[in-house]
């Protein structure tokens, strides 16, 4: 195909859950991006954004990517969003020699297997399991610890790394709850008994925004006063709050930067803002999104061919890359170093700052 500049189209796909692209924040971001690379003069195509469609099904995930790679003008994706889904279609994009770069996806499995053609520019759950527990037993002193989470590829993973953290520090978690079936099709009464029965100070979430909200509120409803600690999988939403019925309100963390007052964000944040105004309601990983599109398409640049070889070539020799977000560096296995997490109280539907983690708490 060739465009009306007689320039040759090339493809990068986005992979997310929903056909409604222009509700997802990052998907936003990344059609700015594309929409200005397609205006310089340097760039040796057309490039076109692809939204692949995963549904959050496994099934409908590997069926997708397959589709994506398969197509000879397709270079490279990003994305998923969702971890589950990358660590589906991991595989996949790794066997058609495809570069992938997330903006959100932070389960550990996804650098574990020695693919050298993964990125992404959110912490490794690794970084932000230790860094809740650390908020949970050092910053809001909780002696008594439930962990709630969904057994997700997600939320396994985390809840595992904050336990063995709290327990390194000398608060063992007095429960630690994986869903089950019945919490699968949305029966909580066992696990919302036995939070009741473990009477934590605090309970931490390892449990995906939807769910999450449904259990905050129950709790609340059964009398629980504890404090809820959530992280990134309820990021577009401030959902462990209960607003009448909250003694202290929630806090969560978040990998990704919070652009409003992020300085190297600045400039993007404007351009978005102008572009994109509803969006601004719960801007999530939107710099994140920017910044890997940005990368992606420079790589493409410095290539000037549609092998993908050549492209994940120069991809992994990008590097110091200064974009929103501040320096992007990876380590071997394609996780960010040095990567920000955010602390975060959640009144009023609203995410207010508190600071990064790592500056709050003493080592």
């Amino acid at each position: 195909m060739i465009t009306l500049a007689n320039k040759p189209v090339v493809k990068i796909g986005f992979q997310l859950p929903d056909p409604n692209v222009h509700d997802v924040t990052g998907f936003c971001a990344a059609e700015m991006a594309i929409k200005t690379a397609n205006t310089r003069k340097d760039l040796p195509f057309t490039i076109e954004l692809v939204p692949v469609i995963d549904m959050r099904d496994h099934e409908t995930a590997r069926n997708a990517a397959e589709i994506f790679v398969n197509d000879p003008q397709a270079v490279g994706m990003l994305g998923p969003l969702n971890s589950a889904m990358a660590v589906s279609t991991l595989d996949i994009y790794h066997d058609a020699g495809m570069v992938q770069i997330s903006p959100e996806a932070s389960s550990p499995l996804l650098t574990s297997r020695g693919y050298k053609n993964f990125f992404r520019v959110v912490a490794n759950d690794e970084v932000q399991g230790r860094q809740l527990a650390k908020v949970a037993v050092k910053y809001l002193n909780a002696k008594r610890i439930a962990v709630l989470s969904d057994n997700t590829a997600w939320g396994k993973p985390i809840a595992e790394i904050f336990s063995a953290e709290a327990e390194r520090m000398g608060c063992k978690p007095v429960l630690v709850s994986f869903f089950g079936k019945k919490e699968t099709s949305l029966d909580f009464g066992d696990l919302l008994k036995a939070t009741i029965d473990a009477k934590p100070e605090l309970v931490y979430f390892a449990v995906y925004w939807n769910k999450a909200h449904i259990i905050a509120h129950q709790l609340r409803e059964m009398g629980l006063d504890s404090v809820f600690l959530g992280s990134d999988a309820l990021k577009p939403y401030a959902f462990l709050e209960v607003p009448s019925l909250d003694t202290e309100s929630p806090y969560h963390t978040l990998a990704a930067i919070d652009m409003r007052i992020k300085a190297s964000a600045q400039d993007f944040y404007r351009e978005f803002a102008i572009q994109y105004p509803m969006m601004l309601v719960a801007p999530q990983s939107a710099a994140e999104a920017y910044d890997v599109t940005n990368m992606m398409i420079e790589a493409i640049c410095r290539a000037e061919t549609i092998d993908r070889a050549i492209i994940l070539h120069h991809f992994q020799n990008l590097g110091v890359y200064h974009g929103a977000i501040g320096e992007i560096r990876f380590d071997e296995n394609g996780d960010i170093l040095n990567a920000e997490i955010g602390l975060y109280q959640c009144k009023d539907g609203m995410r207010n700052y508190i600071g990064p983690v790592r500056e709050l708490i003493s080592e």
